[in-house]
């Protein structure tokens, strides 16, 4: 019997499924011939044919979030539902792709106020990480309680805001702004992605009570989280239809599949002055005529954010 379902949570080739309207979930591994990719044959002339086999270009060919059919009695996931949406990056290790959840609606980019210290160069590459994948992205700046005074955060945050990025300022520990983000979660799937040690286990474990999700210190010397969340995992909130991923702390985040000229429309402040340039292929760095440039000079685009982009772009251009 086929049953259809998603995948919530994946170890060591077996995939925890939950369906709708059964409490407890089911484990099915991959069918075998879903590991690699196949290629059909083209010809008209003769019956549609498997030609070639190729292990596919990825980590896992199942992410968290996938929707799959799947045989009860033998325990294999028999297809594989298309995604409507994915969160993906670049492994470290082997250069494939390495998707992180899929069917997402919006992906919560959480750093801190505090301890450690907000990066907002690494910041613009978890949002251009997301902008990438034509995904909603919205701020979630925790441990607000660490400071007596948030102006520096909010300068800081400043440029977001303008570009149009909806921020939330929380506080897991004192439990305040805990429930609006709740109601932002409500009958979607999200992610929280961001570094370590700014405390996303921590938010998930306010948002459910009793989910108890391993939460780790920040080192006192380097202030650089440690990792506590090594898998990834779609967490069901208080009803099926709100599912909220936690991923693995990235320090790090490396692209997947985003061209040097893709990047100028991953920032949001960017789009309106893209077409104006005297050049359409215009890198936004010396061309004469260039009218994002004329913006950042005349400081209706934030000049810090325009640095970035150029050091993404070079780092994209000499890959």
């Amino acid at each position: 019997m086929l049953l259809e379902g998603v995948v919530y949570r994946g170890n060591s080739g077996l995939y925890e499924i939950r369906v709708d309207g059964d409490e407890t979930p089911y484990v099915a591994r991959l069918k075998g011939t879903l590991k690699k990719e196949l290629i059909y044959s083209t010809s008209g002339s003769r019956p549609l044919r498997v030609t070639q086999a190729k292990k596919r270009r990825a980590t896992d060919p199942i992410a968290i979030g996938d929707t799959v059919k799947f045989d009860v009695d033998e325990h294999l996931i028999q297809e594989v539902l298309p995604r409507r949406s994915e969160l993906a990056r670049s492994s470290p290790q082997t250069g494939e792709q390495h998707v992180l959840v899929a069917n997402l609606d919006t992906v919560f980019v959480v750093f801190a106020a505090s301890e450690p210290k907000p990066d907002p160069w690494l910041l613009d590459r978890f949002l251009v990480l997301v902008e990438s994948a034509d995904l909603k992205a919205e701020i979630v700046i925790n441990k607000c309680d660490l400071l007596t005074d948030l102006t520096s955060t909010y300068e800081l945050m400043k440029p977001y805001a303008d570009a149009g990025y909806r921020i939330h300022y929380i506080s897991a520990k004192q439990v305040l702004g805990i429930d609006t983000l709740r109601n932002v979660l409500s009958k979607k799937i999200s992610a929280f992605a961001g570094p370590s040690g700014v405390g996303k286990s921590s938010i998930l474990n306010r948002l459910k009570p009793g989910l108890k999700l391993k939460t780790g210190d920040i080192g006192e010397i380097t202030f650089k989280g440690r990792h506590t969340t090594t898998t990834a995992e779609l967490i069901p909130l208080d009803t099926e239809q709100s599912w909220v991923a936690d991923t693995p702390g990235l320090r790090q985040v490396d692209f997947w599949d985003v061209d040097a000229d893709q990047l100028e429309f991953c920032f949001p402040e960017f789009k309106d002055f893209l077409d104006g340039c005297h050049y359409t292929n215009c890198s936004h760095k010396t061309e004469p005529g260039c009218l994002l440039r004329a913006e950042v000079d005349a400081g209706r685009v934030d000049s810090r954010r325009y640095k970035s982009f150029l050091q993404m772009r070079g780092e994209k251009e000499h890959a």
